[in-house]
């Protein structure tokens, strides 16, 4: 385990449940607002009366601590938010679905879950029916109409209000339940399928509180308070980063249910202090923000799911510039959905262009040659591992995953990320690299990062994306994806031009590269826009395929 300088002991994890944590972030608080959805705005004394509703139907329903709820919506709602905090106090775990996930893969974890309530967001009785006559484990369906409040989730023609007044038995309070599994989530499926995560309370706790201790954020700061999110719930960064770790650390969360680009102006106006995005939203608001539009109360831009580049961080700054936001903080990071997004961070640091931040206090990295196992020091390249409390439990479900992704060293759990990067002694990650973008070749290895930062120092490029592709010569090289800037003409000239500036020397943090013949691309594919995941991250699975083909 790499010790870096500076790193403190870790932050203290209390045994506790996500519902009694939240109960203790209303201490003396319980009429401030913790959560606004368009007009509408959630004190915490409201959260917490309509907890205690929604746990009573849930029971009434027959829910019982260690079931897991299928919701077949990560729309970011407040009903979302209560539902969990409801199953949470009484010991069931929640897991959120994008609504364009297939039908056949909707019921397979429904079967997987052996899922007892179905949750859904305006269906109509015709569809309810037919889910429920699918699923066969599914007892009740609960259906939200959109409306926010309890009286609007119906289950058949009786709602959620209702329900509870039936139940006259016990809520129980599942305050120190610590490993008991809360949260089953899922990867982005950007580079394979999206994969199941269990998260036990432990862990979420741990990760709230390593984000606010990295972030230098205090219970109830008036100048970081209300803190919007863009992301959808079936993503940790979207329910558990940007909502509701925010929401347990005393701030407001404004939830973007219908976010699209006529609308940007209207969230972006109700003056959030923080925003929570992701690296695409910067090119929509460059395109629909309109220019008096002021952000000037925004203090903090972090960017997850994937980090920016700098020249997507450049244009995200002059952005915030031009319109007011002068003092806004740009903060890149990484982390894997397996750790709740959090490896390094840039959030209370001082930002250190081309890393991803700073190892924060509770994570703990080794860097390992992943071809001998063997641990390097400071400043190698290899591939990264990481422990953490804040780490997930296990893949659910799927124990040769957990056989592959986790080695055990000195009695302590280790995650095998898949990235390559160097670490230096002050904590500082520079990313090269997944094992996905990596190629290792005779005579050298050919790692994707250091050739998109070559490609991408090109002033003819917008932005780029480097692949696996098939090779003659070294049976594998890498494939350039490229967006040029407009007005730039897509030939073999603007090619040539790419590939003269690609094989320069050139700094990435203190260290001078220059790329050598078998790592400059075969292949320049000129795009207008990259294939994207669900979860509006680039779609490498589609490029790779497309690259086999050419």
């Amino acid at each position: 385990m790499l010790k870096i300088q500076g790193q403190k002991r870790d932050p203290s994890v209390p045994p506790i449940s996500i519902s009694a944590l939240f109960t203790l972030s209303c201490f003396k608080h319980n009429d401030d607002i913790a959560v606004n959805q368009k007009d509408l705005n959630f004190t915490r004394r409201e959260m917490k009366r309509d907890r205690k509703i929604f746990a009573k139907a849930l029971l009434e329903l027959g829910v019982k601590s260690g079931d897991i709820i299928t919701v077949a919506s990560g729309r970011p709602v407040y009903e979302n938010i209560i539902l969990f905090l409801a199953a949470n106090k009484i010991g069931a775990a929640i897991s959120y679905f994008d609504e364009a996930t297939p039908k056949n893969t909707l019921l397979q974890y429904i079967e997987e879950f052996k899922s007892t309530i179905l949750v859904v967001h305006e269906k109509t009785e015709n569809r309810i029916k037919t889910l429920k006559k699918d699923a066969k484990t599914i007892k009740y369906v609960i259906n939200f109409d959109g409306s926010s409040t309890l009286e609007g989730a119906q289950v058949g023609k009786t709602n959620i209000v209702k329900l509870a007044e039936k139940h006259k038995g016990h809520v129980p309070r599942n305050t120190f339940s610590a490993n008991k599994v809360a949260l089953i989530t899922f990867t982005s499926g950007s580079t394979s399928g999206p994969k199941p995560l269990e998260f036990t309370n432990k862990a979420l706790v741990a990760g709230a509180i390593f984000n606010k201790t990295a972030s230098k954020v205090k219970m109830w700061d008036k100048d970081i308070h209300t803190w919007m999110q863009f992301v959808k719930f079936n993503y940790p960064y979207g329910f558990w980063v940007s909502t509701m770790s925010p929401i347990l650390g005393g701030g407001e969360v404004i939830l973007t249910p219908d976010i699209n680009t006529t609308n940007f102006d209207y969230y972006l106006g109700k003056n959030p202090n923080t925003v929570f995005a992701v690296p695409a939203l910067i090119e929509l608001l460059e395109k629909y923000l309109s220019p008096d539009v002021d952000l000037s109360q925004i203090k903090m831009f972090a960017s997850g799911g994937e980090r920016l580049d700098p020249e997507v961080a450049d244009r995200a700054i002059k952005l915030l510039n031009n319109h007011g936001a002068t003092r806004a903080v740009l903060c890149n990071g990484y982390g894997l959905a397996e750790v709740l997004g959090l490896i390094s961070t840039s959030v209370g640091q001082t930002y250190h262009p081309g890393t991803v931040g700073k190892i924060p206090d509770g994570v703990h990295v080794m860097i390992i040659d992943p071809e001998t196992g063997e641990e390097l020091d400071f400043s190698h390249v290899g591939m990264i591992c990481v422990n953490g409390k804040h780490m997930l439990k296990n893949y659910y479900g799927r124990p040769e995953l957990n056989e592959e992704k986790f080695m055990m060293v000195k009695g302590k759990r280790y995650l095998l990320t898949g990235d390559f990067a160097s670490v230096s002694p002050s904590g500082f990650v520079t990313l090269v690299g997944r094992s996905r973008f990596f190629i290792n070749n005779v005579p050298a290895k050919v790692y994707f990062e250091y050739v998109r930062a070559a490609v991408m120092r090109s002033d003819l490029i917008k932005s780029c994306c480097i692949v696996k592709g098939p090779d003659k010569k070294y049976e594998s090289a890498a494939y350039a994806f490229i967006i040029l800037k407009d007005g730039v003409p897509k030939n073999d000239k603007t090619r040539r031009a790419i590939l003269k500036t690609a094989g320069e020397t050139f700094n990435i943090g203190r260290d001078r590269i220059t790329l050598k013949p078998s790592e400059i691309p075969r292949k320049i594919i000129f795009l207008d826009e990259f294939p994207q995941t669900e979860a509006d991250k680039i779609n490498f699975r589609k490029l790779e395929r497309i690259a086999k083909e050419l």
